[in-house]
């Protein structure tokens, strides 16, 4: 019978692991493997993880997040880099062998250089260098049947380190590596002291048969141009898989394919010592499930199991695969001069954002990357590109974006900065010698190649990018272009650069992105930008909930532009300019928060809408700068560092729906616009004028067809002619009979750049419900019973230490209520990190004009 076998034997070895600075380890690996040997002076190691963190665990380090710590942390550019060179160390046992097994032992990321020592034995003949490639030794002849097994890890860090005290990346020497970038420092981020040196992703002990299964490869076809919902034609589905036989043996056996009803079964004959592809015959799937990006359809994922057994049944190795069925596509538009990409025959918007590590000392989590994914799914986005400077992501990470149809852009190790695009007094060495960076293009080919093929089964993987605002060296460039992607990842886009004229024409100038920082909205709908922007944002200030976990309590005052000193300027603070005061003088840190909170929402919803009001005529997509910080930093983000939402995730959210209706902010001109690949028909548009108070003014409908891919211009809107400084209300709604599809409010002011008439809200008092399920989802019903608008309302839990409840999702924050409306807002509190069952939560409703109040559940 056709049975496959369960997942291979795998013990991680992520605990019990001791470190010590390996200039006072008076022994070598060899050794230190041997036998028990006294482990004074030893610390407790976080693995994986980086000097750094481990020395934080042990609470020898302060936190570098907070306040001015980070420079109590020695540099490693001024210690030398014996100081965070470290013995790694653990034990371990696993269960007698049978004949014919083999033992791996696999490390998924390492940083820098590394030697490995098992029982008295040094596993890798040289030495492993370079931050992005994986390991995998075959370790069966030094397992040890006396138990326990010993193992070491010598880990050195990059050479050379970079001066941190220069610019972005440093003085660019950092760039001489295969390394991640910003940890000598950016103009967003410190520097990482240690440089993220250590055991920083997965181990793993794997046990196998005779043959080792590796790097299933899983492409999809999905030929013409498809609907979501429907019923599907045929896709095609083939497979390929690596396979290894370590021994001295001819191995004859086959190798077995199954996911939902399909099942393939093919003969493998390895030679001994043999490493070879084997290919299955393409499949014809009826009537797919196809994955879509976010705001288009559904993401459904299939799983693969593929496995090798012996001709006499012996069970070898197996292998489980996700994958998504879905065929990416792209083409140069010559009208609008920028590429226009596609899923499955239809054209897609791009509304997505940077991304740089989820945190700065690679303290990665499965359910922290899925909490980060799910925000961004949120605000409607549908791609993020993953910087240069940073990772290739993590699997988790992937996985995270394939369940929330978030499109990925991954550079490779590349920046503009390091890397020589311009001329920098600030770098150790010149442009052309920068140019020419990592110093090892052996290790970078090398260490693609392991990258693509761990990451290239990801539906959610949409291109690869050569480098961020510069090439890579030409012989790399060459490599990249004709042989690698070509081989190894044949049917995705691969884009050179990030503001290459293979992405848009450059017609404005400078480097092909930006701007970035604080703009007069109205502006940004004027201003013309790139026809693809890779990279153009504003501004980003945590609520004061999320200020005072890193700004010390004598700094929390309102921050004075520019501000030179203090932990504000070492967290990168970018002034907000006079946009708070245009609300009202700012009274005390939290007013600051507050209005900071206000100007971010307008901000980033007025940016989204300047591109969607001009989609497939000036512009094909743009990318925020940036959506997070993988350190308290005082700039550009959606949600704080603590995974708060900010007032910028919700404006974005609005301005980012893929059915929506908006403002044009300079010429007052309503439209609606359809992002999705169906029409939609008799479609109301509301839009109705509301005074400061919440008395309506003036209200018009109309009926729409709202085409896909396609946008629809209303009448302009006209505010009253009056003698005094007055702020209105603009509530614009799309309806589907009684059932509304997006509703988008703003506040504008007759007096150009003031609202300081919203100080004469009323106090309003609120009326709140809380429905919770045992699930740890709950329905909140707050309505506003006054003869008063209730602005700005901002939804918040905190555990019973009143300490802020996160991650938590709410599908609206930062809303307003006029006289007489409610609004029904779903919570999901199933990830929340820190609350007990037993816990009695607080929401906390408060806001512009809101009477605080706390509600228990």
């Amino acid at each position: 019978p056709f049975q496959l076998l369960s997942q291979p034997v795998i013990y991680p070895l992520h605990d019990n692991w001791k470190a010590k600075r390996a200039s006072d380890v008076l022994i070598d690996g060899t050794r230190l493997t041997s036998s028990a040997f006294s482990h004074e002076g030893w610390i407790k190691a976080v693995v994986p993880g980086t000097i750094l963190t481990t020395l934080l665990h042990n609470k020898l380090v302060p936190d570098p997040f907070f306040g001015l710590n980070n420079n109590l942390v020695p540099d490693i550019y001024d210690t030398g880099r014996d100081y965070y060179t470290y013995w790694f160390y653990n034990e371990f046992e696993i269960p007698d062998l049978k004949e014919g097994q083999q033992v791996w032992l696999n490390f998924r990321g390492i940083n820098y250089f590394a030697d490995i020592f098992l029982n008295g034995k040094r596993v890798n003949t040289s030495t492993h260098k370079g931050m992005f490639i994986r390991e995998k030794y075959l370790v069966t002849q030094y397992i040890n049947k006396e138990k326990p097994n010993r193992l070491a890890v010598w880990v050195a860090p990059p050479d050379p380190v970079g001066n941190a005290a220069a610019g972005q990346g440093g003085d660019g020497t950092i760039g001489r590596n295969v390394a991640m970038q910003f940890t000598a420092g950016w103009d967003w981020i410190c520097p990482i002291r240690d440089r993220n040196t250590g055991i920083w992703d997965q181990v793993n002990i794997e046990i196998t048969g005779a043959a080792d299964l590796r790097n299933p490869y899983v492409e999809t076809r999905v030929p013409g141009t498809r609907l979501p919902g429907e019923k599907q034609a045929p896709s095609f589905v083939k497979t390929s898989v690596e396979l290894i036989n370590p021994s001295s043996r001819v191995i004859n056996g086959i190798l077995r394919l199954e996911f939902e009803k399909y099942k393939l079964s093919i003969n493998a004959v390895l030679e001994p010592f043999q490493e070879k592809i084997f290919s299955f015959p393409e499949i014809k799937v009826e009537n797919p499930r196809l994955w879509w990006p976010n705001g288009m359809g559904d993401q459904p994922i299939y799983n693969m199991k593929i496995d090798y057994v012996e001709a006499d049944g012996t069970k070898c190795d197996s292998e489980t695969v996700t994958f998504g069925i879905r065929e990416t596509s792209n083409y140069f538009d010559n009208e609008i001069t920028a590429q226009i990409f596609s899923v499955n025959g239809q054209k897609v918007f791009i509304k997505g954002g940077n991304w740089i590590a989820s945190d700065a000392l690679l303290r990665l989590t499965k359910e922290r990357y899925d909490a980060e994914i799910r925000l961004h799914a949120g605000m409607n986005m549908n791609m993020i590109r993953v910087w240069g400077g940073g990772l290739t992501e993590r699997p988790e990470f992937y996985e995270a974006c394939d369940k929330y149809g978030i499109l990925v852009w991954q550079d490779i190790w590349i920046t503009g900065d390091c890397n020589g695009e311009w001329n920098d007094p600030l770098k150790k060495e010149s442009q052309a010698r920068r140019k020419a960076y990592p110093d090892d293009h052996d290790l970078f080919n090398e260490s693609l190649v392991d990258q693509i093929k761990m990451l290239r089964n990801h539906p959610s993987l949409y291109l690869w990018c050569g480098g961020n605002e510069t090439y890579p060296p030409p012989d790399i460039l060459q490599a990249l272009e004709r042989e690698i992607f070509p081989k190894y990842d044949p049917a995705r886009f691969f884009l050179d650069m990030s503001t290459s004229p293979k992405l848009m024409t450059n017609k404005i100038g400078g480097v092909g992105d930006g701007p970035y920082g604080i703009r007069e909205p109205e502006k940004i709908f004027t201003e013309r930008s790139f026809p693809f922007n890779p990279e153009t944002g504003s501004i980003g200030i945590p609520n004061f909930d999320g200020l005072i976990k890193f700004i010390p309590e004598n700094e929390l005052i309102p921050p004075q532009s520019p501000r030179t000193s203090g932990s504000w300027a070492y967290h990168k603070y970018l002034p907000l300019m006079d946009f708070p005061e245009r609300y009202g003088k700012v009274k005390d840190i939290r007013d600051f928060c507050m209005k900071a909170q206000l100007v971010s929402y307008e901000q980033y919803r007025a940016l989204q809408e300047a591109f969607n009001h001009k989609m497939w005529d000036w512009y094909t997509g743009m990318l925020v700068w940036k959506n997070q910080n993988p350190w308290t930093a005082l700039r550009g983000f959606f949600y704080d560092y603590y995974l708060d939402y900010t007032g910028g995730y919700f404006g974005y959210k609005h301005g980012a729906a893929p059915v929506h209706i908006q403002l044009n902010l300079n010429d007052s001109a309503v439209c609606a616009l359809n992002q999705t690949a169906k029409d939609l028909n008799n479609i109301t548009a509301s839009v109705t004028l509301y005074d400061l108070h919440g008395k309506s003014v003036s209200e018009n409908k109309k009926l729409l067809t709202l085409k896909a891919h396609n946008l629809v211009l209303l009448d302009k809107v006209v505010l009253p002619e009056t003698n005094t400084e007055e702020v209105y209300f603009l509530k614009l709604l799309l309806s589907d009979k009684d059932k509304v599809i997006d509703e988008n409010l703003y506040w504008l002011s007759n007096k150009a750049r003031s609202y300081e008439k919203l100080n004469e809200l009323a106090k309003v008092t609120l009326k709140t419900d809380i429905n919770k399920s045992v699930d740890n989802k709950v329905i909140i019903n707050i309505s506003n019973p006054a003869n008063e608008t209730a602005f700005f309302i901002r939804l918040k839990i905190n555990n019973q230490d009143q300490e802020l409840v996160l991650p938590v999702f709410f599908t609206e924050n930062y809303f307003t209520l006029l006289p007489g409306e409610n609004r029904q807002v779903e919570l999901d509190l199933s990830t929340a990190g820190n609350k007990n069952e037993s816990d009695e939560l607080k929401l906390v409703v408060e806001g512009w004009n809101i009477v605080t109040e706390e509600k228990r559940f």
